[in-house]
């Protein structure tokens, strides 16, 4: 069985999740359970960055005991991953002990091959960003520098610092970039690197001399670890006991384009330092506002994840940000938008399709779906979705993976999907049969037509079984079929489950019709 790693970044634990950490965590999410699906040992990892001045800053703010600050965070971020049904394998906490020695390790190898030396660090520190900041980085406001993103001035900052020898690895990061044109999606991110490593690149301090609250460096214990640069080893510490950073594993970064320098020049860089292999693809964020505005705690509009899904379903949400927002793009969060998807997309096309296939098949006494040559191609018939193809006979399932997974083209994949979703209910539309089955010249054709859309909504089903979660257990327990009900995309499996239902071109069911979806009531 094949190897798949799937890494959200990992968050500050110093407030509530919002809508966008939300975004890249359901990004993860379905990576993580279609790759289940396709027959990968999958290791899906995300956590909480603890090792940072604003986290030291936040429990002192709160009156408590960082660790006991850290704790309290940590059990909340796993309780909202939790209730979103988020299928991550681990958690990490960068304050683990695992995590510290594995650090130090690195940060040992790179020393010992001539990588890190001794210097003075002279500038700006931003709190907010934990980032060392040059001139460049900052804007004018009032008269003074302040960070572009925080809209704070900077600490002015003069140390003894550890630094790694960036400029040494300029020529291997270019021929890097060379030789895999997809380490970094979308293209335009991966330009904006170019560019920057074009421009030469400068040593990185990796350690602090003021802060005492970090990873102590294994050479110089009057240093610790600049948070930077220990957070990003959190994906070698979650995949080293299970022996998921090895070559034969595909692994694959989600993270914001706030840190994408990080993941895209200094952590290759670490990793070629320290001889360890590297990511193969880094899947790249925009931002989010919402209604046109930047989200904020002092214009109340920071959406709470928690609270639409709550209010809508898990896959309402997940549908509006993974259709609506291409990955890389910035996106714009809004609940009336939110309203007609569901209202409109899912309600009325999904579901719809469902009920009327399930409840007339019902009433008629259908108890088998079963795949039709002659119904295939009616259905194909105005059908654009490159997904069609799998309804036809030798289906290559690698398709899947080069298409739409490799390249982070979701919303093309739930575009292709609802394409199907809409060719359905024309068909059964165009078909009419109820009508139909009312002339016994028909009848048989109307039985027949209904046993090909039972073989077609499985099928739909599975496709969106790794992203509209909740719709498709409804569908299961709609179906009735024992080989359908046992897909399952939390857990890895022995067998190859999924492929071998989709192929089932003749399958019995016990039809128990009901609504997919509840519309949610207005006031």
């Amino acid at each position: 069985m094949k190897k798949f790693l799937i890494t959200t970044p990992i968050y500050y634990p110093n407030g509530y999740p919002h809508i966008w950490h939300a975004y890249s965590s359901f990004i993860a999410d379905f990576y993580a359970r279609y790759k289940r699906l396709l027959w990968y040992e999958v290791k899906f990892s995300t956590g909480n960055d603890e090792n940072s001045q604003k986290i030291v800053q936040q429990a002192q703010a709160e009156g408590k005991d960082v660790i006991e600050y850290l704790d309290a965070m940590g059990k909340k971020r796993e309780e909202v991953w939790q209730h979103l049904q988020i299928s991550y394998t681990d958690f990490i906490r960068t304050t683990q002990d695992n995590h510290k020695t594995l650090v130090q390790e690195m940060l040992q190898k790179s020393y010992d091959n001539w990588d890190i030396y001794e210097g003075e660090y002279k500038g700006y520190y931003c709190v907010g960003c934990e980032w060392f900041k040059t001139e460049k980085d900052l804007i004018e406001k009032n008269g003074e520098l302040v960070c572009p993103d925080h809209l704070k001035k900077p600490d002015v900052i003069v140390e003894k610092n550890r630094f790694f020898k960036l400029k040494n690895y300029q020529k291997k990061i270019e021929d890097l970039y060379q030789k895999h044109p997809d380490f970094v999606i979308p293209e335009y991110r991966f330009n904006e690197m170019k560019s920057f490593v074009g421009g030469g690149l400068e040593d990185f301090s990796v350690s602090r001399e003021t802060n005492k609250f970090w990873i102590p460096l294994p050479f110089d214990n009057k240093q610790v670890s600049y948070v930077r640069y220990d957070a990003l080893f959190n994906y070698v510490t979650v995949s080293r006991d299970a022996w998921f950073w090895a070559d034969e594993t595909q692994i694959v970064h989600i993270l914001g384009k706030d840190i994408v320098r990080f993941h895209a020049i200094f952590w290759p860089a670490m990793l070629m330092s320290t001889q360890e292999r590297l990511p193969n693809t880094e899947f790249v964020t925009g931002f989010f506002t919402v209604d046109g505005q930047k989200m904020s705690k002092s214009l109340g509009n920071v959406i709470d994840p928690v609270q639409v899904v709550d209010d809508y379903d898990r896959d309402a949400v997940i549908f509006n940000l993974l259709y609506d927002v291409p990955i890389g793009a910035d996106g714009d969060f809004s609940v009336e938008r939110l309203w007609h998807l569901y209202e409109g997309m899912l309600i009325w096309w999904r579901g719809n399709l469902v009920n009327r296939v399930t409840s007339l098949c019902k009433k008629y006494g259908i108890t088998a779906g079963k795949f039709n040559k002659k119904q295939r191609e009616i259905f194909k018939e105005n059908n654009n979705s490159k997904l069609t193809q799998y309804f036809e006979d030798g289906r290559d399932w690698s398709k899947i993976e080069e298409a739409y997974l490799k390249k982070a083209d979701i919303k093309w994949y739930l575009d292709d999907w609802y394409q199907l979703v809409q060719r359905a209910n024309e068909y059964i539309t165009t078909a009419e049969p109820w009508i139909k089955y009312k002339n016994e010249d028909t009848k048989a054709e109307a039985l027949s037509d209904l046993q090909f859309l039972l073989y077609v909504v499985k099928n739909i089903a599975l496709f969106s079984a790794p992203i509209l979660v909740n719709g498709f257990k409804k569908v299961q327990d709609i179906l009735g079929n024992e080989e359908f009900s046992q897909i399952d995309s939390t857990v890895n499996t022995s067998d190859n489950n999924f492929k071998i239902v989709f192929d089932i071109e003749e399958f019995p069911v016990n039809l128990n019709p009901e609504i997919i979806y509840k519309k949610k009531e207005t006031t």
